[in-house]
Formats: C-alpha cells, sequence, structure tokens
C-alpha cells in the first residue's frame, strides 16, 4: 500500500515537471519566431478567415461610418448612431473578442465602474448621465474597432483611413469656405476667427486632421510619382486646415506626430535605399512645409492671427480661474474627494471656474484615484506593448507606425485638453491593439 501511494506521488511530480517543459518549450519557440521573424525582414501578413469584413456591404457601411465622424455639432453624431447599429449588427453577426484583449480590458472596465459610481454620488446624478453614456460609449467604440482590426488588418485599416480621410477633407473644405466666406452661415464654422467647421470647438476640429496627415505622409513610401504628387497635395490641403484652425495644441500634436513618424521608420528599416528613400521624404516635407506655411501667413489676416496665439494667452496664466492656476485647484481637490466627483463635473463653472484642459487630470477629478489608475495603466499597456510591436516587420507596419506616432502626439497635447470625449483618440487606440492581438494569435498558433 505504501509503495503504491509513492508510485502515485512520483508519477505526479514527473506528470507536473513534464507540464512545466512543455510550457517552457511554448515560450521559449515564440520568443524565436518573434526573434527570427523580427530579424529576417519578412513582413506578417496576420491573415486569418475573416467572418465580418470579408463582405463588401460591411466594409462600405463601415467607410460610411468613418466618412461621417467629422459632423460633431450634434449629438448624437451620425457617427455616433450608424456607428451603435453597426456594433449590433456586427456582434450578432458573429464579430468576436479576440484573445488577448483582456488586460487592456479589464482596465477599461475598472475604469468605467469608477465613473459609474462617481456619477452616482454627484449632487445631480442625471445631470452627469449624458457625460458618463458618452464616455461608456467611446470606449465601447475602442472595444468594436479592435475586434474589427483584429479580424483582418490590412483591409480594416485601409477602408477606416479611406471614410477618415473624406471626412477630414470634408472638413477641411468647409472650414476653408467659412474662413473665406464664401458661403452663407459662415458663423456656424468659424469661432473667434478660427476654424472649427462642423465641430463645436476649433481645438477638436485640428487634432482631428493630424491623423490623416501622417498616414498621407505614410502613403508616400510605396507612392508611384503621379500618386505622390496627389498625396502631397492633399497633405499641403490638410496642413492649411490645420493651420486654419489656430489651435497652439494641434500644431503641437502634428510636429510630434511627424518626427516620431520619421524616427521610428528609419529605426524600423533595414534596407540603406529605404532610409535613403525616407531621408529625401523627410526633406521634401519639412521644406514644403516651411514653405506652404511662409506663404500662408504672408497674408495680413492669417499672420495676425498667429501671433496673438502663437504666445501665452490671458486665459493660460492669469492667477484666478486661469488655466494652470485651474489645474493646481483640481489636483488639490482630487486628494480630498478620492471616489471622484462624477463625469463631465469638472467642466461645471461653479466647480473649479472651468475645464481642467488636461486628460489626465479630468479622469483623476471625475472618476478618483482608481479609475484614473486603471486608465493611466490602460495607456501605459497600449503604449508598451504597441512600441515593441513597431519593430515587428509585418504587411501593416508603417500604418501602425502612423498611428502610433499620433497617439504619442494625441497624448501630449492632452496635457493641455480634454480629450476623453475625442472619438479618434479611441479609434486609434484601437489600431494599435487591433493588428497587435493578430500578430500575438499568429505566434501563438504557431506554437500550438
Amino acid at each position: 500500500m505504501f509503495k503504491f501511494q509513492v508510485s502515485v506521488q512520483n508519477q505526479y511530480i514527473i506528470l507536473r515537471k513534464y507540464k512545466f517543459l512543455i510550457s517552457i518549450k511554448k515560450r521559449c519557440t515564440a520568443c524565436f519566431i518573434y526573434t527570427t521573424s523580427a530579424n529576417s525582414g519578412e513582413p506578417t501578413k496576420m491573415e486569418r478567415t475573416a467572418v465580418i469584413t470579408n463582405h463588401r456591404l460591411s466594409l462600405g457601411l463601415l467607410w460610411l461610418v468613418m466618412a461621417t465622424s467629422s459632423i460633431v455639432f450634434i449629438e448624437p453624431t451620425p457617427y455616433d448612431v450608424l456607428g451603435a447599429g453597426l456594433m449590433l449588427v456586427f456582434f450578432a453577426l458573429g464579430l468576436r473578442f479576440p484573445p488577448g484583449l483582456g488586460t487592456a480590458a479589464y482596465l477599461l472596465g475598472i475604469f468605467a465602474l469608477a465613473n459609474i459610481v462617481a456619477s452616482a454620488f454627484t449632487p445631480d446624478p442625471v445631470d452627469s448621465f449624458r457625460s458618463l453614456s458618452v464616455r461608456l460609449y467611446m470606449l465601447v467604440t475602442w472595444i468594436f474597432f479592435t475586434c474589427l482590426i483584429y479580424e483582418n488588418p490590412k483591409p480594416v485599416l485601409r477602408i477606416l483611413f479611406s471614410g477618415y480621410t473624406v471626412a477630414a477633407i470634408l472638413a477641411v473644405t468647409l472650414g476653408i469656405l467659412g474662413y473665406y466666406r464664401l458661403v452663407p452661415y459662415t458663423d456656424q464654422l468659424l469661432e473667434f476667427g478660427r476654424v472649427r467647421a462642423l465641430f463645436k470647438d476649433p481645438n477638436v476640429y485640428g487634432p482631428f486632421l493630424v491623423p490623416v496627415a501622417i498616414y498621407v505622409v505614410a502613403g508616400l513610401e510605396s507612392a508611384k510619382r503621379v500618386e505622390a504628387v496627389f498625396l502631397i497635395g492633399i497633405f499641403a490641403y490638410l496642413t492649411f486646415g490645420l493651420l486654419l484652425g489656430f489651435s497652439r495644441g494641434s500644431w503641437l500634436n502634428f510636429g510630434i506626430s511627424l518626427v516620431i513618424y520619421f524616427g521610428l521608420r528609419m529605426l524600423t528599416q533595414t534596407s540603406v535605399r529605404m532610409k535613403r528613400r525616407l531621408l529625401l521624404q523627410a526633406g521634401v516635407v519639412a521644406v514644403f512645409s516651411v514653405l506652404f506655411v511662409g506663404w500662408a501667413i504672408s497674408t495680413d489676416k492669417i499672420q495676425s492671427m498667429i501671433e496673438i496665439r502663437a504666445k501665452l494667452q490671458n486665459y493660460d496664466v492669469q492667477e484666478q480661474g486661469g488655466r494652470f492656476s485651474r489645474q493646481s485647484i483640481i489636483i488639490n481637490s482630487a486628494l480630498e474627494t478620492p471616489l471622484g466627483i462624477g463625469t463631465g463635473q469638472s467642466n461645471l463653472q461653479h466647480n473649479f471656474g472651468g475645464e481642467p484642459h488636461n486628460i489626465f487630470l479630468q479622469v483623476l477629478i471625475e472618476a478618483g484615484w482608481i479609475g484614473a489608475l486603471s486608465f493611466y495603466a490602460f495607456l501605459a499597456l497600449t503604449l508598451s506593448r504597441a512600441f515593441r510591436f513597431v519593430f515587428q516587420p509585418s504587411t501593416v507596419q508603417a500604418v501602425y507606425i502612423a498611428s502610433f506616432a499620433c497617439v504619442i502626439g494625441l497624448l501630449a497635447q492632452s496635457f493641455f485638453i480634454d480629450s476623453t470625449h475625442w472619438r479618434h483618440l479611441y479609434l486609434l487606440l484601437a489600431m494599435l491593439w487591433g493588428p497587435l492581438l493578430a500578430w500575438q494569435t499568429d505566434v501563438r498558433s504557431q506554437t500550438a
């Protein structure tokens, strides 16, 4: 009897050691595949059997959602209504959550729960409900776009940016027409002499254009001569539209995104020929931008506005109610309200004298400590994993780097503006997670 028990125990120990060795082997194999594929220069295709995105109608509806994304002066916007409809239909038809989404989804789930709890304890929960519903919907759009991109990264990213480009061109066109008063109702397209198009604020209109401009630059890499001229024309058009928004934050966003994009593309290229082409491309973009902006500011109207906007404003530095003094008050208040004051409450005039103008302070004061920490952790997780994937050769590498650069630029701008409800923020974050999870699934399938 004693010998039998020992025998069973030995078999159990051997079985555990065997399982441990198998798991180590799989991890080493996965690491080997990652290293060899990254060093070999062979791009990962990330192709899989698509349930939703292999139909033209599905892609067409997705394109339509993006093409209407610059019409946001009313809520719910056409983008919200069409997007919500597509979510219901696509998930009902079989769109599924990708494996590996768990940690990021849990962090955003904690963030969402913290917002709900904080809003429930506000003096007027009904007033907070509208902002809360918008914020929760933004989080759902991140999940939706991540699932779509994961299913078929290359064609879905192409469709998303195609519709996005149309929306950006529409916004710039309306903005230019309004700025030069070539159409009626120009007051609806301007705010204090600054273009806002069909957005509520010039400070949202400008950043909306940045990802498309960087995407166009990424397209120059593989473009033929005629196509390159066309893309340069689009880039110039978007840059002019960006200038007319007179948003200092969007200019900062644009500059950071461009520098990071070209820097990462140079680091990820192994071909000397491609590096030379990238240097030439960067030089052309830089020279063209300087000449174009120089021409634009030669007009008195634009020059005078730039002189005004290119320096600190009174509402930035005034001691009472200024942007920076208000942020100091919010930090002190956040230490006294660990559960937060509720979604949308930081924007009320009677609380702090105005908006926080900082996404990180906004989520801290509104969602509380736990909500803020979960949101910060989500962003840190996203950027760390995306940065590693940037160096993985794939068929979407250029677009992925463009998306990564734009997220960095947008988050840098978010130190000076509240961007928690910017729709394109969550789209860009999904553009980082979708391809990453698709590649991760491919690696796991090779090690199974």
